[in-house]
Formats: structure tokens, C-alpha cells, sequence
């Protein structure tokens, strides 16, 4: 969503790192000795698949959308939620733990998204995709409504300015960084003002995906660099 100039993040390992080369570097605190660190822009999004050690930052505001899980190991010594060191013991077991879930092989890249212009200024672009999740951002110009319909859950974040939405019987204004939890028996939605919008799903990846994008002339690689599942059938 931002990210100041210079900024970077901390993206899967660098090729020939071991388990026992990483634990090393973990116990030492050490991250840049094993891991790859890839500069970061405003408007990037990155598919981290599961297994795959990452952090980002500083000097940058992420927008993350991820499968529901209560599997996360952190490798630092101080907990993110409100820095507070984390006890020899449990970080020594989260050590333990991260090495046993590590997948070595991912080393997935920053990209900006494949677009496929709707018409009347609307733009959506899948940034990412899954068998668990996808992410598409909408913008469209002030002049025309942005019409949006679903048949199954959606989450709507606003990325830009104040813009007015209506389902059914129900208008209200939506500021930025504010969220909608969309239920599918709404059925769509009607975006009224210059639109910038974050929306996250659980999709039919052939159906919503993939389908779409080769359709609309984007190559089979582009497609499958989205995530995971997307590779030919």
C-alpha cells in the first residue's frame, strides 16, 4: 500500500541454505545471511506461499490477505504485536517449530497484477491468487458508477478516497483503510465516486482466474506467477 523509497522486504531464502545454515542464522538474528531481500514499491504484491519465511519492512504498510490458519511461527526475539521480548524457551521452541513447517523452494517476486480493462474507466487486476484466497484491486473514475456483482463473500477495503456504497436497501459512505464484509446473498454491490478498492475471496480458480486472464491475451507463465494452483491443466 506505501512503502518509502529505498524500502525492502525479507522474501524466502537464497538457493543453498540448509536447514542447519538457517538455524545459524536465526540463532545469530541474522537474516540477511540467508535470505533474499528485494526492494519494495507502492502498488507490488507478493504470493508468500505457506512454509515460506518472510518479513517486511520497515517503511512499509501492507495490505496482507492469507488462509485461515493457527500455524505462524516467528523467528524474532521480540513478539510483533507490542514488542515485548519473547522468553529463551519459547523462542528457542518457535526456532524449532519454523524449521520443521520451512518449505526451501519458494523464492516468489513482487509484480504488479494483470489488468483486464471492463470498460466505462473500470479496472480490475487480480494481484494475487489461490486455492484459499485471491485479491483483485477495482479503480474506476469518478464519472460512472462501479457496478460489482458475487455469489459468494466478499471483503471490500477502500485504498483511496471516500467513495458511496450501495447494496439492497443500504447506502453509506465507506473512508479509506475502512472494510466491508460483503455476504453473498447481497448478491452486489453499486460504488458511487473515484474508486480504489482491495477485494479478497475464495475463488474458483479456472472460473474467476484463470480463465479470464488467458482469455483476455495474458500468458500461461504471467498467470501462474499470481500464486499457487494457476499452472496448466
Amino acid at each position: 500500500m506505501d512503502a518509502a523509497p529505498g524500502a525492502t522486504a525479507l522474501v524466502g531464502v537464497r538457493p543453498g541454505v540448509d536447514r542447519d545454515a538457517l538455524h545459524r542464522a536465526l540463532l545469530a538474528q541474522d537474516f540477511d545471511a540467508v535470505m533474499r531481500r528485494l526492494p519494495v514499491r507502492a502498488g507490488q504484491t507478493v504470493y508468500v506461499p505457506g512454509g515460506t519465511l518472510h518479513s517486511f519492512g520497515p517503511d512499509t504498510l501492507v495490505y496482507e490477505i492469507e488462509q485461515t490458519s493457527d500455524i505462524q511461527q516467528h523467528a524474532m526475539r521480540r513478539r510483533m504485536e507490542n514488542g515485548s521480548p519473547v522468553p529463551d524457551h519459547e523462542w528457542h521452541a518457535n526456532l524449532d517449530r519454523l524449521l520443521d513447517e520451512w518449505r526451501p523452494g519458494p523464492r516468489p517476486g513482487f509484480h504488479p497484477g494483470l489488468s483486464v480493462p471492463a470498460g466505462d474507466g473500470v479496472v480490475p487486476t487480480v494481484l494475487c491468487a489461490g486455492p484459499h484466497f485471491a485479491l483483485e484491486r477495482w479503480s474506476a473514475g469518478p464519472a460512472t458508477p462501479l457496478s460489482y456483482r458475487f455469489s459468494t463473500v466478499r471483503i471490500l477495503t477502500n485504498a483511496g478516497a471516500p467513495v458511496t456504497v450501495t447494496t439492497g436497501s443500504w447506502t453509506g459512505l465507506l473512508d479509506r483503510a475502512r472494510t466491508l464484509l460483503l455476504p453473498a446473498v447481497l448478491g452486489g454491490v453499486r460504488i458511487q465516486g473515484a474508486a480504489d478498492l482491495l477485494i479478497g475471496y475464495v475463488p474458483d480458480l479456472e472460473h474467476d482466474v484463470r480463465g479470464p486472464l488467458l482469455a483476455a491475451g495474458h500468458g500461461p507463465a504471467a498467470v501462474a506467477a499470481l500464486g499457487e494452483g494457476l499452472g496448466p491443466r
